[in-house]
């Protein structure tokens, strides 16, 4: 009964002289494309011979085609063509782009210098910066024997990193500069520092050398730096790693022990 109605409608076609809707694919006449497209078994609808009814299957894809242009459509994506989805405009954003931008803050610590406010009563500031990751270590040596016992230590051995900061425990005038004259005795690079305000003499033996543009007769600050940690003098004189400073505190220009009087710094180890 199909072949039959098919060739009864063609025979139509032919009779009016006309193709199905003006329309070709690859040169076929348009019901003939739908004959050969289709694979259903749908009839032809027999009260329009002009029109065959429209199979399921178109019915899906056509019903896809046209949900997915409504979409584009809704997106901005372009005006949908009349031919199945087909995009002949260019595209737009949803919203105006806008650029990110990110802000980094970075923090700095700055140290506060000392002041004599922060030590206790007779404390001595301790005349070295050392710092968290530093090694510095206290000697408790004041009247050891020295040259046989012909003489005695005057001082407080402190041992340091190389190159550690050296500061002025008091505001004064650098009365001596001592220079390192390559032997290996004496006190090596160094200075002399009184405090007329409380008639206390410091000395800062075997240091690696001298702050820049400091010179005999120049104020310092409390707290200022006049020298690095060195092996100068009879530092050097058995051991050329043996950094440490030679540390001097007198009243009235009389050496006494100031081991027990300086600042108990959380960095520095004391035996």
């Amino acid at each position: 009964m199909r072949h039959q109605s098919v060739i009864e409608w063609w025979k139509f076609v032919k009779a009016s002289g006309s193709w199905a809707d003006d329309h070709t694919t690859l040169g076929r006449p348009h019901g003939l494309h739908l004959l050969t497209m289709s694979s259903d078994t749908t009839p032809l609808d027999t009260d329009n011979p002009r029109r065959p009814r429209v199979s399921r299957r178109r019915m899906i894809v056509g019903g896809g085609v046209g949900v997915s242009a409504l979409a584009l459509g809704r997106m901005g994506s372009g005006s949908v063509g009349a031919v199945a989805g087909e995009l002949n405009e260019p595209g737009s954003a949803l919203e105006t782009a806008t650029r990110v931008t990110t802000t980094t803050t970075t923090t700095t610590t700055t140290s506060v210098p000392p002041t004599p406010g922060d030590l206790g009563v007779d404390e001595i500031l301790f005349p070295i910066i050392v710092g968290p990751d530093d090694s510095c270590f206290v000697s408790d040596n004041f009247g050891a024997c020295r040259s046989g016992c012909s003489r005695r230590h005057e001082g407080t051995d402190i041992m340091a990193d190389h190159l550690l900061p050296i500061r002025a425990v008091a505001t004064g005038v650098l009365t001596k500069k001592y220079v390192d004259t390559g032997k290996t005795y004496g006190a090596g690079n160094g200075w002399t520092l009184f405090d007329a305000d409380t008639n206390i003499t410091w000395k800062f033996f075997h240091m690696d050398h001298h702050a820049d543009g400091l010179e005999v007769g120049d104020t310092v600050e409390f707290g200022q730096v006049i020298g690095a940690v060195g092996n100068t003098g009879t530092s050097g004189a058995f051991s050329d790693t043996n950094y440490h400073l030679h540390f001097e505190y007198r009243p009235e220009n009389i050496p006494r022990n100031s081991y027990q009087l300086l600042q108990r710094d959380p960095n520095v180890t004391f035996a």
